[in-house]
């Protein structure tokens, strides 16, 4: 039979694509295994009928893979991907999110959903969304909006578009009257994502009603998007995030309650709360919500700085007066004995923290239209006239991204359970500032370090010496809290780098890698074989490492009550780094880092040091990660070499490639990505299948997107071009005549 155009590719195929969607079956799902019947799991999640619907994944894959050219032209027409990731996100939402916190484990959609069915006196509306409603829902939409798309029928993407806006607002009060009734303390997110889901597909709908392009091109529909008046989608967020904070969220939420703001302001009329706490909670909060969205939305539209920058002040005003009374209302709540508090930010539920969400997002609008100002709509933040290349593509929608993630990163921890409060501190946080380190070293100077956590333990092991937590005891003059160990520990970092550094500057590539991972296991053994009693072996520390204080006489600041605490000096400090490193990447020395990458004879012949410069990565890398030691010692407390083992090294590498090596932002959102998926992973799959997930999801990135998930600017460059970087610099070069090429 013909190999190439017969039957036997096709059934090949097929076979390939239905034992992919056997491996996922047994990928997603509690089912495990037994000590006494190891085929368990196999039988629980392949011989059973939920295997069907895993069989028909492969049967549209095999479809997809055997017709891609006729599938490809769909897949390339305006608003399929914004069709993509709104299914993407309404799955998360009633597959993975929960709806009801007060039900644990069974709080997801379907265990909601049975809970309500079972209950006749909620509201009809609830019951049908809960029961039917919310498939027949996200059919319609999907099934609309993809024929909309596929036969380009205006009509049905406007209609389509509607529908599913208005299955997104029956979501939000199908749930709020269902809550409502059950009561309990919810702090759930499962309906206002579902609700953005349908946003999305709603977008994809106009896209397909208002597109003539037969491809997408998505990239620079966002541009002009973003660019039509810049600082409107942060706007346009604030005031639908505002809107749900103050009607649907959860201002104050004890056990038995889940007030919103309405029926807070009853609650805590006539209390200890200070009379500006009161006022705000019975007009005030409405007047500076209006008074900052008419600012930012004139200011996003006008493109008048003034506007812009007193959107902003207004914003900041606003939500220090929306924290401000956070604070007086769970203080009040504490004096009066109310919900079991003992002192503030206890029994807080989401509203307050969504609305400063909001304030921040239409401040940041204000701000990025300033910026802009005098600048041609569409136009990008930074041009080529910036003359740095690692600037290149800055633009709005990237700075917009980046401001909106400021604001997430300051007030959505506080609505976060303490399991992820504290796995935002132990996992996210810590690896975050390690990659931005380990990204100097491999990113930015080409050098392979597979032993960079040795330099996290010696930052860590200093800390825990100069507190007092060792055997051998500091000197009573350098008896030292954990913040002010920090010169000291990025100090014995940036020595052990220079110490790595010196005798490994001749090798390259896997002989290096082999030298640092014998480096990073060397610092690990000693730690463990306990020299001079100084390490105390493989138990760690001798007593715990104590938490930072800072005692300026008048003002004293004491870290240790929970993770919350920890999360925004960890801010501070990743802030100051990425600030810094930013700076030193667009520097010569940064420069000069990229040239030893791409070819160290070339760039030694051309007058780059390349000694000093490969020295000056190893130290300033390993003194980020000193850094890190130091805030880890004093966050855990207790520690051994245990911590500190080859597999947490290379953890760290793959956070960097993944994230896109060279990267300021692909370092920080690799290590976060992957730092969160195990735990995310940790209620969806038994525990022993979580390194698989993340094998799959490296493997899939390494295969599709080998340049990572945010790409260094300056890479992207080299790799497609300048052509393909910037659309001035293509017009350009398609002007030059062949013959004048270089």
């Amino acid at each position: 039979m013909n190999r190439e155009g017969g039957v036997a590719p096709l059934v090949r195929r097929l076979l390939i694509c239905l034992g992919g969607s056997v491996v996922l079956a047994m990928m997603v799902g509690p089912q495990q295994g037994s000590r006494s019947d190891y085929g368990l799991g196999f039988r629980e999640s392949v011989l059973n009928l939920r295997i069907v619907y895993f069989l028909l994944v492969g049967v549209l894959l095999f479809v997809a893979v055997t017709y891609r050219e006729v599938v490809s032209r769909y897949v390339r027409r305006p608003g399929i991907r914004p069709l993509l990731a709104g299914v993407l996100v309404l799955l998360a939402a009633y597959f993975l999110m929960r709806w009801y916190d007060p039900l644990g484990d069974n709080g997801k959609f379907s265990g909601f959903s049975d809970a309500v069915s079972q209950t006749p006196a909620i509201a009809p509306l609830a019951r049908a969304f809960f029961g039917w409603l919310w498939w027949v829902g996200l059919a319609v939409a999907v099934v609309g909006v993809f024929v909309a798309i596929a036969r380009r029928l205006r009509w049905l993407g406007w209609a389509s578009a509607g529908f599913s806006v208005v299955v997104g607002v029956i979501a939000l009060v199908a749930h709020s009257a269902a809550t409502s009734y059950a009561g309990g303390i919810d702090h759930s997110f499962g309906s206002q994502t579902a609700f953005i889901g349908h946003l999305i597909l709603a977008a994809a709908g106009v896209i397909a009603a208002r597109s003539d392009s037969e491809v997408a091109t998505t990239r620079d529909f966002v541009e002009r998007v973003m660019g039509y008046r810049p600082g409107l989608p942060l706007v346009a967020m604030g005031l639908v995030l505002g809107v749900l904070a103050l009607v649907t969220a959860t201002w104050y939420g004890p056990s038995g309650k889940n007030l919103t703001l309405s029926a807070t302001q009853g609650l805590f009329q006539g209390s200890s709360a200070s009379g500006l706490a009161q006022t705000y909670l019975t007009w005030l909060v409405y007047v500076l919500f209006v008074i900052t969205l008419a600012l930012g939305a004139a200011a996003v539209w006008t493109r008048r700085r003034p506007l812009g920058l007193t959107t902003a002040v207004v914003a900041a005003v606003s939500v220090l007066l929306t924290v401000d009374t956070l604070y007086e209302l769970s203080s009040a709540a504490a004096k009066a004995g109310d919900g079991g508090a003992t002192g503030p930010w206890q029994n807080l539920g989401t509203g307050g923290w969504l609305l400063s969400i909001a304030l921040f997002s239409i401040g940041a609008g204000g701000f990025v239209a300033a910026r802009l100002a005098d600048r041609p709509a569409g136009s990008e933040l930074v041009g080529a006239s910036s003359g740095r290349l690692h600037q290149m593509g800055a633009s709005t929608t990237m700075i917009s991204l980046a401001l909106f993630g400021v604001g997430l990163a300051l007030f959505y921890p506080p609505t976060a359970t303490p399991f992820w409060q504290q796995a935002l501190v132990t996992d996210i946080g810590v690896y975050v500032l390690l990659a931005v380190g380990l990204n100097v070293v491999i990113g930015w100077a080409g050098l392979l370090d597979l032993g960079y956590i040795a330099f996290y333990a010696i930052g860590s092991y200093v800390t825990a010496y100069l507190t007092g937590s060792l055997p051998v005891r500091p000197p009573s003059w350098l008896h030292l809290s954990p913040l002010w160990a920090i010169p000291f520990a990025i100090a014995a970092c940036l020595i052990a780098g220079v110490l790595l550094g010196a005798p490994t500057l001749r090798l390259r590539g896997d002989y290096l890698a082999i030298v640092t991972l014998g480096f990073g296991e060397i610092i690990r053994i000693t730690a463990v074989n306990n020299p001079g009693n100084f390490t105390n072996g493989p138990r760690g520390v001798f007593k715990q490492v104590p938490h930072p204080v800072v005692d300026l006489g008048f003002i004293r600041f004491e870290w240790g009550a929970n993770a919350l605490q920890y999360w925004y000096l960890l801010l501070v400090l990743l802030a100051i780094v990425v600030f810094l490193f930013h700076r030193l990447e667009g520097s010569r020395l940064g420069r000069a880092w990229a040239a030893v990458r791409e070819d160290e004879i070339a760039a030694q012949a051309t007058g780059v040091n390349t000694t000093r410069v490969k020295l000056l990565a190893f130290a300033i890398g390993a003194s980020t990660s000193g850094l890190a030691g130091v805030f880890f010692a004093s966050q855990v407390g207790y520690f051994n070499p245990q911590n500190f083992v080859l597999n947490n090294s290379i953890l760290i590498v793959a956070y960097v490639v993944f994230g896109g090596m060279g990267s300021l932002p692909g370092a920080i959102a690799g290590a976060a990505a992957l730092t969160w998926l195990p735990d995310f992973l940790r209620d969806q799959v038994p525990s022993e299948d979580r390194i698989m997930w993340i094998g799959a999801v490296l493997m899939i990135m390494m295969i599709f997107r080998p340049e990572g998930l945010i790409p260094a600017r300056r890479r992207r460059a080299e790799l497609t071009g300048l052509a393909g970087h910037d659309t001035n610099v293509s017009q350009g070069l398609q002007a030059i005549p062949a013959g004048e090429g270089v």
